[in-house]
């Protein structure tokens, strides 16, 4: 099987979903939006996240929109980790908008009791670094919230189309490629933002976070 990655950034890769691809003889293609090439999407889609927003007004960003909803509406799998999660928001046909805080660090959430997420337990500490929010598109399933922010995590299309706000795919080293590409996100005043030196003592949640990733990705690469 041959999955697509969208990339928007140098510093947010595929991480731990190589190292998953690689364990499952799947064939990852890196397609990068930001170098505005093809939005080409084959037997499924991951799409990563980055420092833009949605709503900006970047060029490329609307041919991905298009892109992904037609990918979507042709009944394709898709994976969105944060800007991905939130463009599969906004082509679902939900708001995606700025919450007015800000979450970086390891922070738990709790997961709702669903398929997908029963061989998840019911929480984990897993990795952030977002402040744009959304709300649940029509007909989308809720899996996951926390203190922070209610809609953590989402399926639709009956569980072809997850979205989660936050990076179960996080590495040691993609930890440390974002702070050192976007530290400066890091300077808010946010009881949800953690400092660089609380981030990497975190580190010790990164085999757990990219377990739990393993199996929801098994589940949902092999929904019928």
């Amino acid at each position: 099987m041959t999955i697509s990655i969208w990339q928007h950034v140098d510093f947010e890769g595929p991480s731990a979903i190589g190292e998953w691809a690689k364990e499952r003889g799947h064939m990852l293609e890196i397609i990068r939006a930001d170098y505005d090439e093809p939005f080409v999407a084959r037997d499924a889609l991951v799409v990563l996240g980055g420092s833009m927003s949605v709503y900006d007004g970047l060029p490329f960003l609307s041919s991905e929109k298009a892109a992904l909803k037609n990918y979507i509406n042709r009944g394709g799998k898709v994976f969105g980790i944060c800007l991905g999660s939130q463009l599969i928001a906004d082509v679902l046909g939900a708001r995606v908008y700025p919450s007015g805080t800000r979450e970086a660090g390891w922070r738990g959430v709790n997961f709702a009791k669903h398929p997908l997420t029963q061989e998840l337990g019911d929480e984990a500490v897993v990795f952030h670094w977002h402040g744009d929010t959304f709300d649940l598109p029509a007909g989308a399933e809720l899996l996951a919230s926390n203190d922070a922010f209610k809609n953590q995590m989402f399926s639709a299309k009956g569980g072809k189309v997850i979205a989660t706000q936050f990076h179960f795919e996080t590495t040691r080293e993609s930890m440390e490629d974002l702070i050192e590409a976007d530290g400066g996100y890091l300077e808010h005043e946010s009881q949800f933002v953690q400092n660089a030196d609380t981030i990497r003592a975190g580190a010790k949640h990164i085999p757990r976070a990219n377990e739990l990733l393993f199996r929801l990705l098994d589940k949902w690469i092999n929904l019928a």
